[in-house]
């Protein structure tokens, strides 16, 4: 089961919260890609010392060759008691030891992008869990962990807490008209027009079949009412651009605000009741919506 944290990190920012610069506020992918992209573009410590290395080698190498224009001709006259030789040696040695860590910091940079590669490969597996492959929003494997930390942190805030259950009217009409591609393409599009009506700091999960779960932390009936019409708006928007013959798309949406010591399970029921009384009920007409909340 995915960690609460990483659900955070791939979690899309709403239309109300846009995301800051920087790359924390992206999630362990993206750290995983600025290290590696630091890595790659890094060793500039090293290209410093083997500059440094050559420098003292040919230093070495006038001073062996030429000890008397080297020294002697300077306005500063330098005394050795060691021979040009022995002073050729050390250099030698001192160029041998910088060249032997250069290589060492090589192969600690290739190990270190090795292991970057490899975290990204397994960050790439977990997201790919964690979303639902048709909608690219949160799958229902991740609902009751994601659910239940919300719920508890709305009871230990004494914050709202908002549910809301949807799903397409006579979907199966859609199969079988048109096909499960057009199916799978109206249901990403019904996720788009859900990811578009709510803050970033609410969650959409694909519960099944064509059903969406909505969890809306801080939202009270009225914010939540709010958001319900204006996915009415927008489906209705998203049908004047996208007529598919005679058939009308529509939403069907329960609302259930959390009641403090109900469970995840009895919140989910309570919402999904609601949405079953939605179906009886005549859609409402699209007004204005205010888009803050």
């Amino acid at each position: 089961m995915a960690h609460l944290s990483e659900i955070e990190s791939l979690r899309q920012p709403g239309e109300n919260e846009q995301p800051s610069g920087g790359f924390e506020q992206l999630g362990p992918q993206n750290r995983l890609l600025t290290e590696l992209s630091r890595l790659e573009t890094g060793g500039w410590e090293a290209r410093i010392l083997v500059g440094f290395a050559v420098a003292v080698l040919a230093l070495g190498v006038l001073s062996f060759f030429l000890p008397r224009d080297f020294w002697t001709n300077h306005p500063l006259t330098v005394s050795f008691t060691i021979p040009p030789v022995a002073l050729f040696v050390v250099m030698i040695a001192l160029v041998i030891f910088a060249l032997s860590l250069v290589r060492r910091e090589r192969a600690l940079r290739k190990m270190r992008m090795r292991n970057v590669n490899q975290l990204l490969e397994a960050q790439s597996k977990l997201s790919n869990s964690m979303l639902d492959s048709v909608t690219h929003v949160f799958n229902r494997s991740l609902l009751r962990d994601l659910l239940q930390s919300e719920i508890s942190g709305a009871e230990r805030n004494g914050r709202p807490l908002a549910l809301m259950m949807t799903d397409i009217d006579h979907f199966k009409e859609i199969n079988d008209r048109f096909g499960h591609l057009t199916g799978d393409f109206v249901l990403a599009e019904v996720a788009n027009i859900l990811r578009s009506c709510i803050r970033g700091s609410d969650y959409i999960v694909r519960y099944g079949g064509d059903e969406f779960v909505l969890i809306l932390p801080e939202t009270d009936e009225e914010g939540a009412d709010m958001v319900k019409r204006r996915i009415y708006q927008r489906v209705e928007e998203w049908q004047g651009k996208n007529r598919m013959g005679k058939f009308s798309l529509n939403l069907s949406i329960g609302t259930h605000l959390h009641k403090n010591g109900k469970t995840a399970d009895q919140t989910l029921s309570l919402a999904d009741s609601n949405m079953y009384e939605d179906k009886r009920r005549p859609r409402p007409v699209a007004a204005t919506v205010n888009k803050s909340r």
